[in-house]
């Protein structure tokens, strides 16, 4: 779309095309300022002394621009922030040729947002969000930091805060952070953005992760459910909502969710391996096989994809060729911990109660593992037959308000054995609310 003519009246009234712009008075203000200082940068100080009469804070002035921008998108102009300086007043980029107007919201919602500030911050925030979506607990810390950095020197940026938000979940999920804290750190995150700009995409559905390894599955679906009304074809969205049906053991659903993500965003690694996961949940192991495969071979040289993909293969079709290919895995001088515990599964498995053994006692007993990383065996253990060690890192792991422990017990490996243990059927009830079964 072209964009529109404006303006300023005799009184100082923005007008588009001629047409006064209905718009609250420090917005209006903002607005006139941004034009008679354009294409220039208009500096924070200018602004205060304009509409505040000095006194303003910088999250007053990032949520009068976030709501000036939904203003002036239908006009074809946005609002651009320039780092460290202000914010300048410039045309919105047009769309793709051939593109139709009126359409449903397209894939990808949350990029478009995350693109309205300084190439540094874009580059900073999709770097980060990459790392996070690896899913690798290296790269989920350092993704937290570039995210908690990014959030304080732009708190107007929201797109920043719900990937911080996401990645504090995901960090929860592998132990690495205590779920509490980090809990109501995320949660805090996400009301100020939604006080910047309530229209940020995705705050929701990060909302209800968090809640999610809360255990506080009510509120958590009520979350959801607000973020699938206002983001029905966001992949991110989809793929929390799908997290959720799994901890709530409804695998069948998930898998729909997930498939619906997929073809949005064919070449995300977190969905296939997301899907492959809750195919095996739901009883399908040669399409959650395909699923793992597919996700390695779409990302080669990822050692978690490969890990997974072993996995996979280790719960649904168990064969002697895997073994080698997992004790590779465990090559090099800093094996990360995930490893080891899908080499331990791997074995266990196939049956080598020695060697699978030997690699848990050295986790448990000779290292430094969290509770959270320790249910990780519980399943290898599992396999092996000797359910009450296996009950006792996951009792550890509820002792200790693990958040992945939901997900933890939803694993298929437990399945067979989890309801019929004292501990397991306890374990049950204190996390989900319910008796099993």
């Amino acid at each position: 779309m072209a964009p529109r003519r404006l303006t300023l009246d005799d009184a100082g009234f923005p007008l588009a095309e001629g047409q006064p712009l209905e718009l609250p008075p420090k917005e209006r203000a903002v607005l006139a300022l941004l034009l008679r200082r354009h294409p220039s940068v208009v500096s924070k100080t200018d602004f205060a002394a304009a509409a505040w009469g000095g006194d303003m804070s910088d999250e007053s002035l990032a949520r009068c621009i976030s709501r000036l921008r939904r203003a002036l998108a239908p006009q074809g102009w946005q609002v651009a922030s320039v780092y460290g300086t202000g914010y300048r007043l410039d045309t919105a980029a047009p769309a793709p040729t051939g593109t139709p107007t009126g359409t449903a919201t397209p894939a990808h919602p949350r990029l478009t947002p995350a693109t309205q500030a300084r190439p540094a911050t874009v580059d900073a925030y999709l770097h980060a969000r990459q790392l996070a979506q690896q899913r690798t607990p290296v790269a989920v810390a350092r993704a937290i930091g570039l995210l908690r950095a990014l959030v304080a020197e732009e708190p107007g940026y929201t797109p920043a805060s719900v990937a911080l938000a996401d990645a504090l979940g995901a960090a929860i999920g592998w132990g690495q952070l205590p779920t509490g804290p980090t809990v109501d750190e995320g949660l805090a995150v996400l009301d100020r953005a939604a006080a910047i700009d309530p229209d940020t995409p995705g705050l929701d559905s990060a909302r209800g992760a968090l809640l999610d390894v809360a255990w506080r599955f009510d509120d958590a679906g009520a979350a959801h459910a607000r973020a699938l009304a206002r983001g029905p074809n966001d992949p991110d969205t989809l793929l929390m909502h799908a997290r959720h049906l799994l901890m709530r053991g409804e695998a069948d659903h998930a898998v729909r969710q997930l498939r619906t993500a997929l073809a949005l965003s064919p070449h995300t690694p977190l969905l296939r391996m997301t899907l492959s996961r809750a195919l095996v949940q739901a009883g399908r192991g040669a399409e959650a096989v395909a699923e793992a495969d597919a996700a390695r071979d779409d990302h080669p040289g990822q050692l978690l994809l490969a890990a997974f993909s072993l996995a996979i293969r280790a719960m649904a079709a168990p064969a002697p060729e895997l073994e080698a290919p997992a004790w590779r895995l465990a090559d090099g001088a800093d094996t990360p911990p995930f490893v080891w515990t899908v080499l331990s599964f791997v074995l266990a498995r196939l049956g080598r109660r020695e060697a699978a053994l030997d690699i848990i006692d050295a986790a448990l007993i000779c290292s430094r593992t969290s509770s959270g990383e320790a249910t990780l065996y519980a399943a290898p253990l599992a396999c092996l037959g000797d359910t009450d060690r296996a009950a006792a890192l996951l009792q550890q792991a509820a002792d200790d308000g693990c958040g992945m422990l939901a997900m933890v017990l939803r694993d298929p490996a437990h399945a067979g054995w989890l309801p019929g243990h004292p501990v397991g059927r306890a374990l049950l009830a204190r996390v989900f609310g319910a008796p099993a079964g």
